[in-house]
């Protein structure tokens, strides 16, 4: 990355991090866009560059996870479709993991705003969306069939991150996400 790369990338995290902490301290209804950009030392049309909504800085990194989701759906094209996106969620698992603490606040806020949690469930159809497009290709199965077996596999991840949250991210995300995704397949099978 070239400089001007990093000085964005640096007051995108800035931002982030003055909402999350925010958010944290006020609770995100209470919170202005103006509080969020006075505290990281910008202006309000800055934050709207990098976000474009109060509720994506609270979600900082989804579309990049989404993408990176997608990526690894696509790295192993040729395997079959369950064992995909199996593998997909299992490598977002080690990114989870190591931005644990992170994740931890973030779910903290989550969980005491209802309109992040109406935000995170939009987020979660995204991803159900463009699985269910992945084994839809993937399998030839028809578009009900393919978003059926999305949403079990979403539905899936998020009792494994859930899981994992209210166990404070303590215990071994990966393994949680291979029961909860081996449970659903032999159901499926």
């Amino acid at each position: 990355m070239g400089l001007r790369e990093r000085k964005k990338a640096r007051t995108r995290e800035g931002l982030a991090e003055a909402a999350l902490t925010l958010f944290e301290a006020r609770g995100f209804e209470a919170t202005t866009i103006d509080d969020v950009a006075a505290a990281a030392e910008v202006s309000r049309r800055t934050f709207f560059r990098y976000f474009p909504t109060k509720e994506d800085a609270a979600f900082p990194h989804s579309e990049a996870r989404l993408e990176r989701f997608e990526a690894l759906l696509a790295q192993a094209a040729g395997a079959r479709p369950w064992d995909r996106a199996r593998d997909a969620f299992l490598a977002l698992a080690s990114d989870f993991t190591a931005d644990r603490a992170a994740l931890l606040r973030q779910s903290r806020v989550v969980a005491a705003s209802p309109t992040l949690t109406a935000h995170e469930l939009k987020l979660d159809r995204a991803w159900e969306a463009r699985l269910a497009t992945a084994l839809s290709q993937d399998c030839e199965a028809p578009d009900f069939e393919a978003r059926v077996a999305a949403g079990a596999i979403i539905g899936a991840v998020r009792v494994a991150l859930r899981t994992w949250f209210d166990a404070d991210a303590t215990t071994d995300l990966a393994a949680l996400g291979r029961d909860a995704l081996g449970l659903l397949e032999r159901g499926l099978g």
